[in-house]
């Protein structure tokens, strides 16, 4: 019998995503289906578990080729299809596939990789309108992906960056502020974000951004529009928060 091949046609590698739209998961196999079992995988599955890491634990026939998830951890993907013709992950079903495919994957290993991103803009500090924030020394907030940090095997309750996550990361963050009221590009300034170097912490369950510094120069006294927008595969979103920027 003729080895089958998969072929992910959507999501489109690099794409990006926001809000809570279902992502379309298709795909083309040549070759004969029969006896074949077929498995989506998100390297953001948070719905994971030793038995079931796959995204459709409850279907696994050839349907599933033309399928939608939420993939609604917010972060870079990575997408895997797989078919194999045993339906078990356990080793000795893992020794006994003689009929396999397999899809996407990141780069530089997967010949036709398969990363998207799924974008979440959210603000932490200021969490409300009006907080003031001095131009010598302000601390903001914001959410990072969901694999940025994970927790450290050898201390536990502490988390280090994951390295891992990191190398395939395609999304960016910026903080912008913006005078409040017509647009005065002389006092509006961004604040530039270096994702690697900034500092992180976990919190409700999440791992957040934390910067910390003094305003840009061009930035005054007054009424500011704060502004964080989170960009990747030629998509952004953005959240705001109305702040009051004292001397």
């Amino acid at each position: 019998m003729t080895a089958p091949v998969l072929t992910i046609n959507q999501p489109v590698h690099g794409a990006g995503f926001h809000g809570a739209a279902l992502v379309s998961l298709r795909a083309t196999l040549s070759g004969s289906p029969s006896g074949l079992f077929f498995k989506w995988f998100s390297s953001l599955n948070a719905a994971a578990t030793a038995d079931h890491p796959e995204l459709n634990v409850s279907d696994h026939s050839a349907a599933i080729l033309d399928w939608s998830a939420p993939l609604a951890e917010f972060g870079s993907h990575v997408i895997v299809l797989a078919a194999t013709d045993r339906d078990g992950i356990d080793l000795a079903s893992i020794k006994s596939v003689a009929r396999s495919a397999m899809a996407g994957g990141a780069p530089p290993a997967a010949v036709a990789p398969c990363v998207v991103h799924r974008l979440l803009a959210q603000l932490r500090r200021p969490a409300t309108n009006g907080q003031v924030f001095a131009k010598a020394a302000s601390t903001f907030e914001f959410l990072a992906p969901a694999r940025w940090a994970r927790e450290d095997p050898a201390h536990s309750g502490s988390w280090i960056a994951d390295r891992d996550y990191q190398q395939i990361n395609g999304i960016s963050l910026r903080l912008r502020l913006a005078p409040a009221g017509a647009p005065d590009l002389t006092h509006t300034a961004d604040i530039p974000l270096d994702l690697a170097a900034l500092a992180f912490f976990r919190a409700d369950d999440q791992t957040w951004f934390r910067w910390s510094g003094s305003l840009p120069g061009n930035v005054s006294s007054g009424n500011y529009t704060l502004s964080l927008t989170v960009s990747g595969g030629g998509t952004s979103t953005s959240v705001t928060r109305q702040v009051v920027v004292a001397a």
